[in-house]
Order: structure tokens, then C-alpha cells, then sequence
């Protein structure tokens, strides 16, 4: 499986380090770097996260 980044989550990508980035460079480095690990984890073992169900009551 391939995981593909879109234009949009790029830029919140983007927004998330710039946003963190300004108390701390290193701490933005290090959670994009963990955001985009995780999505190669997810096209590794797509399976691997957790599913929820939830009842809509109508």
C-alpha cells in the first residue's frame, strides 16, 4: 500500500512545524518527523491501526 500526501495536508504539515517552530525548532523537526513515519508505518502494516464503530442513533 502507498500513502499519498495532498496538496492540503502538506500545507497543514507545513502549518503544524511553522506553528511549533515558533517556541521550539527542534520539537517541530522532531514531530513532523514522527508524523511522516507513522505514514510510512500505515503503508507498511495498513492494518495496524485501531477501528472504531459508532452507533448514529436516529
Amino acid at each position: 500500500m502507498r500513502v499519498y500526501w495532498t496538496d492540503t495536508a502538506l500545507q497543514h504539515l507545513l502549518a503544524i512545524h511553522t506553528y511549533i517552530a515558533k517556541n521550539s525548532p527542534q520539537y517541530a523537526d522532531i514531530v513532523v518527523d514522527r508524523l511522516t513515519r507513522r505514514s510510512q508505518q500505515i503503508a507498511a502494516f495498513p492494518l495496524s491501526g485501531g477501528t472504531t464503530i459508532i452507533q448514529l442513533s436516529q
